[in-house]
């Protein structure tokens, strides 16, 4: 009867430890191309949302804007036996190493916003640069024409080397070509910083006295050019447009500064990265590609989007 009983126990004790290796939490890795760029906070807090909704674990790694930091940080992620990741690349070209790593190791991941020149995912979550770009030069161009304005157009982008900053640039400048204008210089950003921006907006400034328009393609390029613009007491002369979205853009085009935003969902993008790893898990297949739509932010309609750039977009101050 003892022997019974021991017996029993054991049996017991194996499926409780088995049940309770069912139900632990899944752990994701974010590889975040820069812990200190806002963009990529506004994803890791979407993330962040959906983790905590699932009960998931979820470990944050800092790229730093390096290729070789990102690989690494790939490595230890494997290393410490992550269930899946979700990565922002550094640049289209290094992302392929950081696949390749997942691939042989047997974890699924999700890119999250630029994209990669090659590799295998289970699913990247993107936003409609060419097209959210285009509306942005259309609008603009629209401007232009209907105020009689001309002159040079300018653009801060992010790094060519990612397929983003590629179709922002082709987007905006197919729709300025439509109605006659083109972009005069491109300037790429590297450190992402208000005050790099400042400072290309002044180089840019001074390169073409006829400057009518500048088009900062992510958040801080835009503060930077607003910075610069203003201090200069430009505001009347240079029309400054924006991508990505930003609490202080929201302000901006409301009082001006800034005309039209073309806004990515950065934090519903983190959340829909999540929603896709747990659909894997769940057996289930996520579609190779998941759209999050950008909004065309003016002064006229700033306003009726505030719930949805609280909520999906960056928050508000």
């Amino acid at each position: 009867m003892k022997k019974l009983l021991s017996v029993l126990l054991g049996v017991l004790m194996v499926l409780s430890l088995a049940a309770f290796a069912e139900e632990e939490a899944p752990t994701v890795a974010y590889l975040s191309a820069s812990t200190t760029t806002p963009f990529w906070t506004w994803v890791e807090d979407g993330i962040t949302d959906a983790c905590e909704e699932r009960g998931w674990e979820l470990q944050v790694y800092n790229s730093d804007e390096d290729a070789a930091t990102q690989l690494k940080n790939a490595q230890n992620a494997i290393i410490s036996e992550v269930d899946a990741i979700i990565v922002s690349p550094v640049d289209s070209a290094s992302c392929p190493a950081v696949l390749d790593e997942a691939e042989a190791a047997g974890i699924p991941v999700v890119i999250c916003d630029v994209g990669t020149e090659e590799g295998t995912y289970l699913s990247y979550i993107s936003t409609p640069n060419y097209e959210g770009s285009y509306e942005v030069g259309e609008y603009l161009a629209k401007y232009l024409t209907d105020n009689g304005l001309s002159g040079s157009i300018a653009m801060i982008d992010v790094p060519l080397s990612r397929i983003n900053g590629q179709l922002r640039y082709e987007g905006f400048e197919a729709a300025l070509a439509e109605y006659g204008f083109s972009v005069a210089q491109v300037l790429e950003s590297d450190t992402f910083t208000l005050d790099e921006a400042d400072s290309q907006a002044r180089n840019l400034i001074t390169a073409h006295d006829d400057l009518v328009a500048i088009y900062a393609a992510h958040s801080q390029a835009t503060l930077g050019v607003v910075a610069a613009v203003q201090d200069l007491g430009l505001g009347d002369q240079i029309v400054v447009c924006s991508f990505d979205g930003d609490p202080d853009t929201a302000d901006y085009l409301q009082t001006g500064k800034v005309l039209v935003c073309g806004a990515q969902q950065a934090k519903k993008m983190g959340r829909e990265a999540l929603y896709a790893l747990d659909s894997n898990l769940n057996g289930e297949v996520p579609a190779e590609t998941i759209e999050v739509p950008a909004f065309l932010l003016t002064a006229d309609n700033v306003a009726d989007y505030q719930d949805v750039i609280e909520n999906d977009i960056c928050g508000l101050n």
